[in-house]
C-alpha cells in the first residue's frame, strides 16, 4: 500500500511538471563531475556531461509540447520563432501534397534535416511523427553537416522518442474553434515494460482534422480586389456563364452573355467575378494512424542491441473551386450558341461539377536495427535504417482538354461517336450557365492517379571515447568518428491519361533516379583549461566531413570550429563556424515538373498611374489598358525538379553567450550568420515579373524565365508575349536551378526565470528571434532581393511569406498543489509589401499578438484534466492587397482563428 501510494505521487507529480515546463536552452554544466553520465546531445557525437556546447540548441520536453495544447508537431513546430518563411502545412490547399515540413531560418525544408533519434526517414513529413511518441524535440540552430551530411545547413531538428517508458498512458483531446468546425480529434496509448536486461515501448496515435472552408470566415468569404480606392467584393474571370475575348482581338477586351438580358456586354469583375472562396478549403483535414515501438536488449555487460519501427497513415485532402477552362479554348462561329459569329476565346468555369479534389493516400515506413557497446573505453554503435514512403494519390474534378474542344466544335464533335452520345445536339453552348450535362462530364472529365515513391536507407556506424588518455590541462581530449553510407531512390508514376497529355495542367512524363553517398566524419573536443581563474572551463572542439556522392564529379570535405570559454561559473560565452555542403535532394533532381498557379504583383495593374516610366512604357506595348485590372492575380508557373543541379555551399557563424544564476534566473543569446553559394531555389514569381516588367524594353535576365502563355498551351493575349487572354502573365518557369547566393543573419535569444510564490512554482519564459538580414540573388548578376520584415515569394516554398523581423513567444506557468495553469504569447513584427504600390489600399501585413491559455486540474491521483483555448482573443488574419490566398498570407498567419480544446491524460 505504502509503495503504490509513492508511485501514485510520483505519476502526479509528473503530470503537474508537464504542464509547467517551458523550453530553454539547459543550463550550462563546466565541470565533469566523477559519476555523472555523459550524454550525447544534437549536434555531437561526442558524448558529455553537461548540455550547453559551442552550437545554439534549444531542448523541448514532452511536457512542453502538451503545455501549448497542440494535437499535431506541425502545430508546434510552426509556433519555434527560428522557424520563417512558407513551409506546407494545413492552411495550404493550393498546390499542397498534404506534407507539414519546416524551415529554419526561411531558409527552406530542404535546408532544414529532420532526424528521429538521429537518423534521417524518407518523407520528412511531420505527420509521420506522432506527438505522444516524443520525448523531446533537440533544435539545432546552426550549420551542422560536418555530423549529420548534406542538408544540415540552417540546422536541425531532432525529434527524440520515448524509450525507457514504463507503465501506460492514454491521451485523449477534442478541439473545435468558436465557429463550431475544423474539430481536432486525438488518442494515443502509449506503453512500456523494463527489467534489468531492457526496454520495450509501444506507441499508437490517431488524429483527425475536419476542414474549414475559406467562405466561413469573414475575412476569406469573398476575394478582394481594389477599385476606386475601396475594397470590393470580386472573383476569378473564369465564370460559370463564361468570360470570352475575339480571337483576332477586336473589339478588345472581356465580354459576357449577360445573364438576365441575353445581350453581350463589358465582364466586369465586381459583377461577374467567381467566387472561388465557397469551395476552397481554409484548412485542410486529415486523417492519421501511427504505430511506433522500439525496444533495447543488453545482451552482455558490454554489447546490447536495440531496434525501432514505425509506420504511419496519413489520409488527406485538398478542395479547390471547379476546374475552368483556363487555357483558353476556342469556340467557333459555327457553335449554335455562339451570340457574336466570330470566333471567340473562352473562359468558363465548369461550375456544374463540385469542385477539384485532391486526395493522398500516404504510407511512411520506418525501421532500425543496430548493437551497441563498448570496448575498454569506448563507446561504438553500428545500425542500418531503411525508410520508405507510398503516396498514393487521386485528383477528382480533372478536365481533358481535348474532349472540350471537341465539344465545342460541331465539326470536331461529329467525328466522334462518343462527343454525339454526350452532347446530342453536336456541340454544348458554353456560354450559359448550367448547360454543362452530366452526360459531358462522364465524356469529359477524367481522374488523375499517380503514384509517388521514395525510399532512404542508411548504414552508420560510429566509436567515440577519450584520446588514449592524452590529456590537456582541462582533461582528457575527446574523441568520435563514424562511416555512414546512403542511398536514396525516387520514382513518379503519373496517371496513364496524363501520359497521353488527356488531363489539363498534369505533368505526363515518368521520374525516377538514385543516388548513393559515402560519408566519414571525425570530431574532437579539446578541453584546454578548467577550474582556473577566468577560466572555469576553456574547450576548443573541431569536426570534419568528407563527401563522395555517385553523381558529382568531385567530393567534398567540410569542417567546423567551435570555442567554449566560461570565465565564471554560470556564464558561457560561445562561437561557432561552419562549412556546409548540400547535394541537391532526390525530390529536387527528379520530381516532375509541373504546372501550378501562384500569386503574384502584376506590375501593369492600373499603370496610367504610375510615376514608373520603364513599366508604363512596357505595359503600353503590350497594348494594355491603363486602367487594367486583373480578374485573377494567379499566373500559371512550372514547377519541380532538374537533374542538371549541381551542390550548394554554406558558411554560417555563430557567437553567443549562456548566463545560469543560482536563483532561478537565465539568459541567453546567440547572433547567426549563414551564407549560401551556387544555392538552390527558384527566383519568384514577383521577383520574375517585376523584374523583368521594370528593365527596359524588357531587357532583364528574368524575362527569359517568362515562356509565355504558348509554353503551357493557353490562348495568347493580343500583343506582347507574355501574356494569356485573360491578361495575366503567364508560363513562369520556377523548376529548381542553383541560384547564386542566399544571406540571412539575426539574433536568438532566451530568458528563463523559475521561482516559488505563494506556495506554488512559477516560471517564465521569453525564447525569440530577430531577423536583422535575409537577402538572395535570383541569379548572377541580378539585383538583390532584401526579404527581412517583407512579404515576398519564398524562393524554396514558391508562395508568399511573410518574413517577420521579430518572433517572440512568452510562456507563464503557475502550479500549485493539484492545479496548474499556463499563459503563452505569440507576437510577430509586421511586413511590408516587398512590391508595395501607392495604388495599393494596404501594403503591410500587420503585427499580431496570439493569446494561449491553458488549465489543468487532477479530477484523481493519476486523472489530469486539461481545458484550453489558443488564439483567445480570435485575432482574424490581417489583410494585405498583395495576397496569396483568402485575402491574407496563410502560410504566416492563423486563418481559423480561436480553437478550445479539451485533454484527458491518465497514467498508471
Amino acid at each position: 500500500m505504502h509503495n503504490s501510494s509513492l508511485v501514485s505521487k510520483a505519476v502526479r507529480f509528473a503530470l503537474v511538471a508537464g504542464a509547467t515546463s517551458a523550453a530553454f536552452t539547459a543550463p550550462a554544466v563546466f565541470a565533469e563531475e566523477e559519476g555523472v553520465e555523459r550524454i550525447e546531445v544534437t549536434g555531437s557525437r561526442i558524448k558529455r556531461t553537461d548540455l550547453e556546447t559551442a552550437s545554439p540548441i534549444t531542448v523541448f520536453s514532452s511536457e512542453d509540447i502538451a503545455n501549448t495544447g497542440v494535437a499535431t508537431l506541425e502545430d508546434f513546430v510552426q509556433t519555434i520563432p527560428a522557424i520563417n518563411g512558407g513551409a506546407e502545412g494545413s492552411s495550404i490547399n493550393n498546390g499542397s501534397r498534404g506534407y507539414a515540413t519546416a524551415s529554419l531560418r526561411g531558409l527552406g525544408s530542404g535546408r532544414t534535416l529532420v532526424l528521429i533519434n538521429g537518423r534521417r526517414f524518407a518523407s520528412g513529413d511531420l505527420n509521420s511523427i506522432p506527438t505522444s511518441y516524443v520525448e523531446r524535440v533537440e533544435v539545432l540552430r546552426d550549420g551542422a553537416s560536418t555530423i549529420y551530411g548534406s542538408d544540415a545547413i540552417a540546422g536541425v531538428i531532432n525529434f527524440i522518442t520515448k524509450k525507457d517508458f514504463e507503465g501506460l498512458e492514454v491521451n485523449a483531446q477534442y478541439d473545435v474553434t468558436s465557429e463550431g468546425d475544423g474539430e481536432k480529434t486525438l488518442f494515443s496509448v502509449t506503453t512500456g515494460a523494463s527489467n534489468d536486461k531492457g526496454n520495450v515501448v509501444l506507441s499508437l496515435q490517431y488524429t483527425n482534422r475536419e476542414e474549414i472552408y475559406q467562405g466561413d470566415r469573414s475575412f476569406s468569404e469573398c476575394p478582394i480586389f481594389e477599385r476606386d480606392g475601396a475594397k470590393v467584393c470580386g472573383g476569378s474571370g473564369t465564370i460559370p456563364y463564361g468570360q470570352y475575348f475575339y480571337l483576332d482581338g477586336e473589339p478588345a477586351g472581356g465580354y459576357v452573355k449577360d445573364p438576365g438580358t441575353g445581350m453581350e456586354r463589358p465582364f466586369d469583375q465586381a459583377i461577374d467575378g467567381f467566387n472561388y472562396a465557397t469551395t476552397s478549403y481554409m484548412v485542410t483535414p486529415q486523417e492519421v494512424f501511427s504505430i511506433n515501438g522500439a525496444g533495447r536488449y543488453e545482451i552482455t555487460d558490454n554489447l546490447g542491441a536495440f531496434l525501432e519501427g514505425g509506420f504511419t497513415n496519413r489520409q488527406s485532402d485538398q478542395l479547390m473551386a471547379p476546374e475552368g477552362t483556363f487555357w483558353g479554348p476556342v469556340m467557333p462561329a459555327t457553335n449554335p450558341g455562339n451570340p457574336t459569329g466570330e470566333d471567340l476565346v473562352v473562359y468558363r468555369r465548369l461550375r456544374e461539377t463540385a469542385g477539384r479534389a485532391f486526395t493522398q493516400d500516404f504510407s511512411d515506413y520506418r525501421m532500425v536495427f543496430g548493437l551497441e557497446g563498448t570496448v575498454g573505453e569506448f563507446d561504438w554503435d553500428i545500425a542500418y535504417n531503411f525508410a520508405r514512403f507510398v503516396d498514393s494519390r487521386l485528383d477528382l474534378g480533372r478536365v481533358n482538354p481535348t474532349r472540350i474542344e471537341n465539344l465545342l466544335d460541331p465539326a470536331l464533335c461529329a467525328e466522334d461517336p462518343a462527343c454525339l452520345a454526350a452532347a446530342p445536339d453536336g456541340s454544348w453552348d458554353i456560354l450559359t450557365a448550367g448547360t454543362l450535362t452530366q452526360d459531358m462530364i462522364d465524356y469529359a472529365f477524367v481522374p488523375n492517379s499517380p503514384v509517388i515513391r521514395g525510399e532512404t536507407r542508411q548504414l552508420m556506424a560510429n566509436i567515440s571515447g577519450g584520446l588514449f588518455g592524452v590529456e590537456l590541462p582541462g582533461g582528457e581530449i575527446m574523441w568520435a568518428a563514424g562511416y555512414e553510407k546512403r542511398w536514396e531512390e525516387y520514382q513518379s508514376v503519373p496517371d496513364g491519361a496524363a501520359s497521353i497529355g488527356q488531363i489539363y495542367s498534369v505533368a505526363g512524363d515518368p521520374t525516377e533516379g538514385a543516388y548513393s553517398i559515402d560519408e566519414v566524419y571525425a570530431e574532437f573536443d579539446f578541453p584546454i583549461l578548467s577550474g582556473m581563474f577566468l577560466a572555469e572551463s576553456l574547450r576548443f572542439t573541431a569536426a570534419v566531413r568528407y563527401s563522395d556522392f555517385d553523381f558529382l564529379d568531385d567530393s567534398s570535405t567540410n569542417t567546423k570550429f567551435g570555442l567554449e570559454w566560461a570565465p565564471i561559473d554560470g556564464l558561457l560565452l560561445r562561437t561557432t563556424f561552419a562549412e556546409g555542403f548540400r547535394a541537391p535532394g532526390i525530390t529536387e533532381l527528379f520530381a516532375p515538373q509541373a504546372e501550378t498557379n501562384l500569386a503574384y504583383n502584376d506590375p501593369c495593374e492600373n499603370w496610367g498611374t504610375t510615376a514608373n516610366a520603364t513599366v508604363a512604357a512596357n505595359c503600353q506595348s503590350e497594348e494594355i489598358p491603363a486602367d487594367f485590372e486583373l480578374s485573377s492575380d494567379q499566373s500559371s508557373t512550372i514547377v519541380g525538379g532538374n537533374p542538371d543541379l549541381k551542390p550548394e555551399e554554406s558558411e554560417s557563424f555563430t557567437a553567443g553567450f549562456v548566463y545560469s544564476t543560482d536563483f532561478g534566473l537565465s539568459f541567453g543569446m546567440d547572433y547567426y550568420d549563414i551564407e549560401i553559394t551556387n544555392g538552390i531555389g527558384t527566383a519568384g514569381t514577383d521577383n520574375v515579373i517585376n523584374g523583368c516588367y521594370n528593365s527596359a524594353n524588357f531587357s532583364s535576365g528574368l524575362c527569359d524565365f517568362i515562356l509565355g502563355p504558348e509554353a503551357l498551351g493557353e490562348a495568347a493575349w493580343r500583343a506582347g508575349d507574355y501574356r494569356n487572354a485573360l491578361g495575366n502573365v503567364s508560363g513562369i518557369l520556377l523548376t529548381n536551378a542553383n541560384l547564386s547566393t542566399f544571406e540571412t543573419s539575426g539574433i536568438d535569444f532566451d530568458i528563463s526565470y523559475a521561482t516559488e510564490l505563494g506556495g506554488g512554482d512559477f516560471s517564465a519564459v521569453l525564447n525569440g528571434t530577430y531577423l536583422d538580414k535575409y537577402n538572395y540573388v535570383p541569379f548572377e548578376g541580378a539585383e538583390k532581393v532584401e526579404l527581412a520584415g517583407k512579404v515576398g515569394a519564398d524562393q524554396w516554398e514558391t508562395t508568399l511569406a511573410a518574413f517577420a523581423e521579430w518572433r517572440t513567444n512568452l510562456t507563464l506557468n503557475y502550479a500549485m498543489d493539484n492545479w496548474a495553469v499556463s499563459w503563452q504569447t505569440r507576437y510577430q513584427s509586421e511586413s511590408e509589401d516587398l512590391f508595395a504600390s501607392e495604388d495599393n489600399l494596404d501594403n503591410y501585413a500587420d503585427s499580431i499578438f496570439y493569446h494561449d491559455v491553458q488549465g489543468t486540474y487532477f479530477v484523481l491521483e493519476n486523472t489530469a484534466l486539461t481545458l484550453g483555448v489558443k488564439n483567445l482573443f480570435d485575432e482574424e488574419a490581417p489583410y494585405i492587397s498583395n495576397n496569396q490566398d483568402m485575402n491574407t498570407i496563410p502560410a504566416s498567419y492563423d486563418t481559423a482563428g480561436q480553437y478550445w480544446y479539451g485533454r484527458i491524460t491518465v497514467k498508471f
